[in-house]
């Protein structure tokens, strides 16, 4: 699997996506469909559906765990990605495909927009396995039950896959930095809901 292709329309291939999905994808589908794609392209994928609010799909959850196993391998430098058993026959509707194409796609161009080839410095720097690690942890951030805690590291992958794509290290940067707000937001949320059941079920009080 290609690495990172500079100058690829992901948006385009975004709206093709839907195109010739059967009404149930599982996401091993998903992922042979995606086929010698570069990795950007999957990430991004995998992160948007994470994004979009889906009534009754855990999207976070299983979009979140898919993202996790497929950083690790990101990690590795696999020749090619998979997905274990029990998560690859996990299926969503095409409805679901097809609005993530809807509602990301306009986004994606007007994004792509923005971005250029501005130095490949960062990425080189890192390496995969550092960007690896980053994304695997905002994977997990997407894939835990945090009120609002998916939004922000999916938007993270988000600009990391299209800043790897387009060969732009200040919107890698970004991404990084989006990253650690990420991370802290999260960190916030679950200490907050910590203090909360814990002040209401009295936890830390001293007894007179």
């Amino acid at each position: 699997m290609d690495d990172d292709p500079p100058h690829q329309s992901m948006a385009a291939a975004l709206k093709r996506l839907p195109d010739g999905l059967p009404e149930r994808v599982s996401l091993d589908h998903l992922l042979e469909q995606l086929g010698d794609k570069a990795i950007a392209f999957v990430l991004l994928v995998f992160a948007i559906p994470a994004i979009i609010p889906t009534p009754g799909i855990p999207a976070g959850f299983i979009f979140g765990t898919a993202l996790a196993i497929l950083s690790l391998q990101m990690m590795f430098r696999a020749s090619k990605l998979v997905l274990p058993g029990f998560l690859g026959r996990r299926s969503v509707s095409r409805s679901l495909i097809q609005l993530t194409a809807d509602k990301a796609a306009p986004r994606l161009e007007r994004l792509e927009r923005l971005l250029k080839p501005r130095g490949h410095v960062l990425a080189k720097f890192f390496g995969p396995a550092a960007i690896g690690i980053v994304i695997f942890l905002m994977a997990v951030l997407i894939a835990l039950p945090i009120p609002f805690g998916n939004t922000l590291p999916g938007i993270t992958v988000l600009i990391i896959a299209m800043a790897l794509a387009q060969r732009d290290d200040l919107a890698l940067l970004g991404g990084l930095v989006l990253a650690v707000l990420s991370a802290l937001f999260s960190l916030g949320m679950i200490y907050g809901g910590w203090a909360l059941v814990s002040g209401w079920l009295g936890f830390g009080q001293t007894v007179a």
